[in-house]
């Protein structure tokens, strides 16, 4: 194998297919990258075996071949040759040789046979949906997924294709997103899609133009974004039966401006955060609710203007569960839909029906 590409493309592409590396794997070679030259192009490929991304640039190929280079060190230095032009090629040795202005050096490889083969064949079951809109879905439900590793299953977002219709889910406990999309698609599917790969995809999108097309395969998810190729192991189980969880009556609601609010809770976090729970108390009476948290650091209490619909009532909650929902919405008011201080409670944008946000509030002495 012999090419020579340019040193600032390369760096690119290493640093974004460096994100699939395996840190600390059984299997030495997925702690490397893959290079391929063919034709007038060099492909470079990193993979854990959960997720898989490949990188194609452009490149003068002199002999095709390939070989995985140890990632670790090939991702720091390409990052130094980012002004070169930059000449690879396999030595009889087994190393990698790389040559840039007057000089060169040399970095270990593992044997390209080795390296798994990353099946990319897409299938009858497909979604077509833009950037933007990809976006939204993932910074929407992201939030809401669970860290907890002795759950899996709730580590992924739940993409469920009905009649064209595209619910995502996911919860952790504590809380739920749930977002609808009515999008160009084929076939009906059920998928858990870790939230690791959907946060990639998303620091992959650099246009909002255009249309990303995903397919969902038995148990593995392929995407392309441009010359970037993702595929990912998609999360096996059952998911959540989350209908059963989001209740549709409500006794109580109020309407608050979304940036005042925000606010509000911002500062009174400042008191809270050395609380375990984060705990901020909601005290509605009428069209006015007093946001207020106190811990050992000190004390903080603000009446926020509110249109109650209902009774009055005290209800606490985790202040970073809604911080985080109220700098994702771009709207201007937010409905609180309530029952009482232990059930509960759905928050959703006026006006739209779009996206739902569940929270569990939090038990206090009253």
């Amino acid at each position: 194998m012999k090419l020579i590409c340019d040193g600032l493309d390369l760096s690119d592409a290493v640093l974004k297919v460096s994100k699939a590396l395996s840190a600390k794997a059984a299997n030495p070679v997925l702690e490397g990258i893959k290079i391929s030259a063919k034709e007038d192009s060099l492909t470079l490929t990193a993979t854990d075996t959960e997720l898989t991304i490949e990188k194609t640039i452009k490149a003068e190929v002199l002999m095709e071949g390939e070989t995985v280079v140890v990632g670790k060190y090939f991702v720091d230095f390409a990052k130094k040759l980012e002004k070169e032009q930059v000449e690879l090629s396999c030595l009889y040795d087994g190393q990698l040789q790389i040559k840039y202005s007057d000089s060169e050096s040399e970095l270990q490889v593992y044997p390209v046979a080795n390296f798994p083969i990353i099946k990319k064949d897409g299938e009858e079951n497909f979604f077509e949906i833009s950037p933007a809109e990809f976006k939204d879905v993932v910074e929407k439900t992201v939030l809401s997924c669970s860290n907890d590793d002795s759950r899996p299953i709730l580590k992924g977002v739940l993409f469920e294709l009905n009649d064209k219709a595209l619910t995502c889910v996911a919860l952790d406990g504590f809380r739920m997103s749930v977002i609808k999309k009515d999008v160009s698609a084929s076939g009906t599917f059920k998928a858990i899609i870790p939230a690791r790969t959907l946060l990639e995809i998303t620091r992959l999108i650099e246009k909002d133009e255009g249309t990303l097309k995903v397919y969902i395969q038995k148990n593995s998810l392929f995407l392309q974004v441009e010359s970037t190729v993702i595929v990912s192991r998609l999360i096996e189980g059952e998911f959540v039966k989350y209908g059963h969880i989001l209740p549709t009556n409500f006794a109580n609601s109020f309407t608050v401006e979304k940036e005042t609010l925000l606010n509000s809770l911002e500062r009174a976090t400042i008191v809270a955060k050395n609380d375990r729970y984060n705990v901020i108390r909601f005290d509605i009476r009428e069209n006015v609710m007093t946001v207020s948290a106190k811990s050992e650091v000190g004390y903080v209490n603000e009446n926020v203007n509110i249109n109650l619909e209902g009774k009055d009532m005290i209800i606490a909650f985790n202040g970073k569960f809604l911080s985080e929902y109220l700098r994702i919405i771009k709207d201007e008011f937010i409905k609180f839909k309530l029952n009482s201080s232990i059930d509960p409670c759905i928050l959703t944008p006026v006006g739209k029906d779009d996206f739902t946000y569940l929270v569990l509030p939090v038990s206090i002495n009253v």
